[in-house]
Order: structure tokens, then C-alpha cells, then sequence
């Protein structure tokens, strides 16, 4: 609303007023002319009062310059002014334009972003440095009225892993044929993960943000694996091994053919491996079970085998068989002459 303004007249019967602004109104009464109101449109208004009867037309001139309310509206792309950003990566500009302002305050901003207002414009920028939902407020300073808008920032985390597994799981040491002990990552943030470098019969899955290594490896060798998360904020990363121990090719050194006959044949294997278990058929060990050499008396004829079972320094298992045919001894019958 304007100040009221009065004019005192004398000898008039009455006034008119012309030239005011829509919502300003003028009146007379008991000599005396009243302009009031609260004017709803903009600009420079010359108003005229008017005496009406008496002796003559007296008149007044005046002005009511009306400045229109601050206004603040969204100028940089829709969406800018409630977009989502990982951390430590810079925003989209977010601008607003004002009229009527001559400045303007922004709060709540995250960490690393700022805001400013010139040339009846606000601009939002930086990278922010840290994560959350960040509701801001800009509003206009000087000029008639406050006129505010909102806008949100949500700042992402970057993504994170994890082992979650027994410590040294992602280091481990397994035989060939032999289940790898299950490896597990806890990750945050990531809507994925690849994970690279396994060994055949090996496989590795994502869901409910827990990555899983599993399997029975068929190949030996030294495997560096990689998991790489998708999704989310950042190209995160985590390696591991595992490495797979061929089994051991034992090689049973012995007589073959032998002969039927109680005398002990002797069979050894390699001496660098342990926990040797022998076993024969056709025959008893009669030395050395346990070792890697045994003797052995054969005491049924045709094919049979010798076979030995021992773990080598890795703690890998292997076997050999051996086949031996054992020759029946010769039969001697006299010729008796007559």
C-alpha cells in the first residue's frame, strides 16, 4: 500500500481525481480529497485532482511511481536446479534469473559449491566435495519484496570393496580339482561388477552388493584376478590371486615281467613327496609300506598292479598304477627210460 495522500480544497462542492494506478482510488469529503490503496500494476502513474463547483477549477498534479515485486526464475536447463552428482565431480551450472533485485543470498550448499549474483543473474557452480542431499535457497536482496526458489544437489558417494571373506582369502593356494575356498566383497554404491582373470571352472557374480568367487579350478597356474565395479560413483577396483598346484605324476620304478616266486621284488617312487600309501594285487608288501620303496612277493600269476598314492610339498595328491605281469615259474617233469 501507498501513503495516503490528502489535498485540503476550498470552496469547492467536489473533486475528481483521474490518472491513478488500478487499486489506488481517490475520494472528497468535508473539503478534503483522499488518494489511498495498494496499487496491483507497475510504472509511473501522473494523477490530476480537480476541484468540482465554487468559484473557478482549481487542479493538482502529482505522481505515484510503482516498482514492480523482485521476481526469480529457473534460466539454465530444466532439471539443473535438482540434479545428482558423484563427489568430487563438478555440477551442471544452475542459473536463475532475477528482475528487480539488486543482489541476491544462496544457503545450503554442499562443500565446494558456490553461488553469486550479478548482472540480474544467479549462477551455481563448482565440484562438490561432499556427499548427502543438499537442499539451497536463493533469495533476492534490495529491490521491493523477497522472491526465493529452491533447488537440491545430491552428492553420491564414491563406490567402495571390500573383502568380506576369512583374511587371505584373496591370496590363496589351492590343488588342481580342488574347490578354492569362496572369496566375498562387500561393495557400496555400485549397481554391478565384472570380475576378470579367474581360471577356467572358476566364477565370479555380483548381487545385493556382495561379489562371489567360487568354483573348482581345471588349470593350474598363478591367476591374478580383478574385480571392477559398475555403476555408481568412481571406477573402483580390487585384485587378488589364486594360484593352482598341478597334481603330482608319481613314476613306480620296478621289475616287469616277474616271476612267480617268494623273493621279494622291489618297487620305489619319487623321494621328495610324503604320506605314501602302496597297494598291490596279486601279491603282499613285504617291506617298506609307507615309504617310497617297497618289496614285494608275488604269489598269483597273469596282470596285476602296483599302485602308489603320495602328496607332494604343495599338499597336492596324485596316483600311479603300475601293471605287472607275473610269469608262472617253470615246471620240470623227469623222462624215465625203461
Amino acid at each position: 500500500p501507498l501513503a495516503n495522500i490528502t489535498y485540503a480544497i476550498i470552496g469547492a462542492i467536489n473533486a475528481s481525481i483521474t490518472g491513478l494506478p488500478a487499486g489506488v482510488t481517490g475520494s472528497w469529503a468535508a473539503d478534503e480529497v483522499t488518494i489511498l490503496g495498494t496499487p496491483s500494476v507497475s510504472g509511473t502513474f501522473t494523477y490530476t485532482v480537480t476541484t468540482i463547483g465554487g468559484c473557478g477549477t482549481a487542479t493538482a498534479t502529482g505522481t505515484i511511481t510503482v516498482i514492480p515485486a523482485n521476481t526469480i526464475a529457473l534460466s539454465s536447463a530444466p532439471g539443473t536446479d535438482g540434479q545428482t552428482v558423484c563427489i568430487n565431480n563438478a555440477i551442471t551450472n544452475v542459473t536463475f534469473s532475477t528482475t528487480g533485485a539488486t543482489g541476491a543470498t544462496i544457503s545450503g550448499l554442499p562443500t565446494g559449491v558456490a553461488g553469486s549474483w550479478a548482472g540480474d543473474l544467479v549462477t551455481i557452480l563448482g565440484t562438490p566435495s561432499i556427499s548427502g542431499t543438499f537442499t539451497y535457497t536463493v533469495s533476492t536482496t534490495g529491490g521491493c519484496g523477497t522472491a526465493t526458489a529452491t533447488g537440491t544437489i545430491t552428492v553420491t558417494p564414491e563406490n567402495t570393496i571390500a573383502l568380506s571373506s576369512a583374511p587371505g582369502t584373496d591370496g590363496q593356494t589351492v590343488c588342481i580339482d580342488s574347490p578354492v575356498t569362496n572369496i566375498s566383497y562387500a561393495t557400496t554404491g555400485a549397481t554391478g561388477a565384472t570380475v576378470t582373470g579367474l581360471p577356467a571352472g572358476v566364477t565370479g557374480s555380483w548381487a545385493s552388493d556382495v561379489v562371489t568367487i567360487l568354483g573348482t579350478p581345471s588349470v593350474s597356474g598363478t591367476f591374478t584376478y580383478t574385480v571392477t565395479l559398475t555403476g555408481g560413483c568412481g571406477a573402483v577396483s580390487t585384485t587378488g590371486t589364486i594360484t593352482v598346484n598341478p597334481l603330482p605324476v608319481p613314476t613306480i620304478i620296478g621289475n616287469d615281467p616277474v616271476c612267480e616266486t617268494t623273493t621279494g621284488h622291489v618297487y620305489t617312487t619319487e623321494a621328495s613327496m610324503s604320506n605314501y600309501v602302496w597297494t598291490v594285487t596279486g601279491g603282499t608288501i613285504t617291506l617298506g609300506s609307507g615309504t617310497n620303496e617297497i618289496t614285494v612277493t608275488w604269489n598269483t600269476v597273469g596282470p596285476q598292479t602296483v599302485t602308489v598314492t603320495y602328496t607332494n610339498a604343495s599338499g597336492c595328491t596324485g596316483t600311479e598304477v603300475k601293471p605287472v605281469t607275473v610269469e608262472p615259474l617253470p615246471v620240470t617233469s623227469p623222462i624215465w627210460h625203461n
